[in-house]
């Protein structure tokens, strides 16, 4: 059963955000952070649930974790293509923006994962 906890986040990360997505798309009235920064929170766990799920696969071992330097280069290489990369060199350079609080928000979702990871995925566990 441990082993397929990391599928179980992503899965439910991924109706979190694409809730979101559809509630910001239906009721514009939402608040801010639930119109422009809830889905930046949920993007790094979301890729990191999956990638730690296709690494237990890979591995097969279902003890392993994502760990703090690699969700770090994970995190900053996501912040350097979503807000700088994209929108400077993307030939559809008006649907991507460069927004700070972004940063800090993919930066929060990947404290939250850190923490989160030892408590729902956790048996006699090992980083990656």
């Amino acid at each position: 059963m441990g082993k397929y906890r990391p599928i179980y986040a992503f899965i439910l990360i991924m109706i979190l955000y694409f809730s979101v997505r559809y509630l910001r798309s239906t009721f514009p009235d939402l608040p801010h952070f639930f119109r422009f920064h809830m889905t930046d929170l949920l993007f790094v766990p979301a890729m990191a649930s999956v990638s730690l799920f296709f690494v237990r696969i890979i591995k097969r071992d279902h003890k392993i974790l994502i760990g703090p330097l690699l969700l770090l280069v994970q995190t900053v290489l996501i912040s350097f293509y979503f807000e700088w990369y994209l929108p400077n060199f993307d030939q559809n350079s008006h649907w991507y923006t460069s927004d700070m609080k972004d940063v800090i928000y993919y930066f929060i979702g990947a404290i939250l994962y850190f923490g989160l990871q030892h408590i729902a995925f956790k048996s006699k566990t090992k980083r990656a």
